[in-house]
């Protein structure tokens, strides 16, 4: 494939079958049975992000049915995009309802008798689509199979969960992650004459969380980098670790730093100030909240009532952002009981 073809690498360097998938062995194993016997049941595939439940999940599609079938056969779809119930009553029904044809073309296995819908971040969905979903699953699961992929298993509703083989995704081990990115930035770095270091493939991997999906992107974003310094021989920047932070969008220690210094004036309007300017400087708070909590793990500023309180609270932020809720008023939150948290603490060392 020609590196100027313009797919992103994450999608070029997606697993092509069952066998290319790493790591998630017993998943793979139950999955390559069901391809052999052509009986597939109801997927419900759950884990952390970046595992590989959507690559998976299309390499089973196309160990299923010859190129020339598994598009036709498969309609794929993202909920966080189209998560209200108008989506499964149209596009959905309509494609789960239409019969089956037989073909000519066939893999090492038959054509199995049945299409896939494949509905990506299922757990953004609401509970009256998902009933409503629950209702097209068993009405037709002659001709239709469902694979269901979220994060959050807890989200989607018993009777949708019931009908579908469950499936745990394990997060991928570090020394997996960088043996494959360093595979995709050494077959890059040959069309594109760009040699990566060690350290900057660490810093990726740092920056990506464990999401393999993030650290391809992300992979990407700093081989282009490097690409056009070495084009423009006046430029001799170094990409260090600060700089992939500032590709990635990840916070500055910096801006850490000035946050928490206002939560320790104890001074409401000093910590909304900071907050304000956070927020227009467009950081992901998720990322903030985490890196803030880790700062406080390891200062002597809270006591343990104090740290677990705060962790709570972050938690529920979390949870609220991703279901789509003000990331300014969940800052502010975390930070009003991080002042009044600290506020208590320094009373009782105060005593």
């Amino acid at each position: 494939m020609s590196s100027s073809d313009g797919t992103p690498w994450v999608e070029r360097y997606r697993p092509q079958t069952l066998d290319d998938v790493s790591h998630q062995t017993e998943v793979v194993a139950t999955l390559k049975n069901a391809v052999e016997t052509g009986r597939l049941p109801h997927l419900l595939l759950y884990g952390p992000p970046g595992s590989g439940k959507t690559s998976v999940a299309l390499a089973l599609c196309k160990d299923l049915w010859h190129p020339s079938q598994w598009r036709r056969r498969v309609l794929e779809l993202n909920a966080s995009d189209e998560r209200g119930i108008s989506v499964v009553r149209e596009k959905i029904k309509q494609f789960a309802s239409l019969s089956v044809g037989t073909a000519d073309d066939t893999k090492k296995y038959p054509n199995p008798p049945f299409k896939v819908i494949i509905l990506d971040e299922a757990d953004t969905v609401t509970k009256d689509a998902q009933a409503a979903l629950r209702r097209i699953i068993e009405a037709h699961s002659r001709i239709t199979r469902f694979i269901l992929v979220c994060n959050y298993v807890t989200r989607i509703i018993e009777p949708l969960a019931s009908r579908c083989a469950k499936f745990r995704f394990m997060a991928l081990p570090p020394a997996t992650m960088k043996e494959r990115v360093t595979a995709i930035a050494e077959a890059e770095g040959r069309k594109n004459n760009v040699i990566m270091e060690e350290s900057q493939i660490d810093a990726v991997l740092a920056v990506s969380g464990g999401d393999m999906r993030r650290a391809v992107t992300s992979l990407q974003s700093v081989q282009a980098l490097l690409a056009g310094q070495s084009e423009d021989n006046s430029k001799n920047n170094i990409i260090d670790e600060a700089a992939i932070n500032e590709l990635a969008g990840l916070p500055p220690d910096h801006v850490i730093d000035t946050l928490y210094e206002s939560l320790l004036s104890n001074r409401f309007n000093t910590m909304q100030s900071a907050v304000q300017n956070v927020i227009a400087d467009g950081y992901s708070v998720q990322t903030l909240l985490q890196k803030l909590l880790d700062k406080f793990i390891v200062t002597d500023d809270l006591d343990e009532l104090g740290r677990a309180k705060l962790a709570i609270r972050i938690a529920e932020a979390e949870d609220r952002m991703n279901d789509g809720a003000d990331e300014y008023l969940q800052l502010m939150t975390v930070c009003g009981l991080a002042l009044k948290c600290l506020y208590t603490a320094s009373k009782k060392m105060k005593q």
